[in-house]
């Protein structure tokens, strides 16, 4: 090997067809198809492919625009079909997490209202309250009530 080949610093080779992106916290795309991505916008009212423009936010609503880390998606399905939640419980469970409910468990999968029936007479506000859910007991003071 040559004095001079011996000495000279490698360097990457960035002759290949694949694109280097360069830089630190930088916003970057891919696409697995040509034309994919929309052009111009994020969440275009209709996505090429037919795909469903979905947003994942890594940093709270109250941060600086220019803090600000996010992820598009562009899915053929949207997240929101997932299928029901099924715990998996290890055959030696040896871990509790609740004490006084020991059936009691909170479940990960989406749920929604369904809407609130329109009553046929005129109501007003204090008539058209009703109870959303709560925990335990206005007689003991200890709990809460959503309406």
């Amino acid at each position: 090997m040559a004095e001079k080949d011996r000495n000279q610093i490698p360097t990457a080779d960035f002759t290949s067809d694949e694109a280097y992106l360069s830089g630190f916290a930088n916003s970057f795309s891919s696409e697995a198809i040509a034309g994919a991505l929309p052009g111009g916008q994020n969440s275009p009212l209709l996505c090429p492919y037919g795909l469903y423009a979905e947003q994942i936010s890594g940093t709270s609503f109250t941060s600086p625009r220019k803090l600000n880390q996010r992820t598009w998606f562009y899915r053929i399905k949207p997240s929101v079909t997932h299928e029901p939640f099924k715990p998996r419980v290890p055959a030696d469970c040896k871990l509790l997490s609740e004490f006084n409910q020991s059936k009691s468990s909170a479940t990960p999968t989406q749920l929604r209202w369904k809407p609130v029936d329109v009553p046929d007479s005129p109501t007003d506000f204090v008539d058209g309250l009703f109870t959303i859910c709560g925990a335990g007991s206005s007689y003991l003071r200890h709990g809460f009530a959503i309406h």
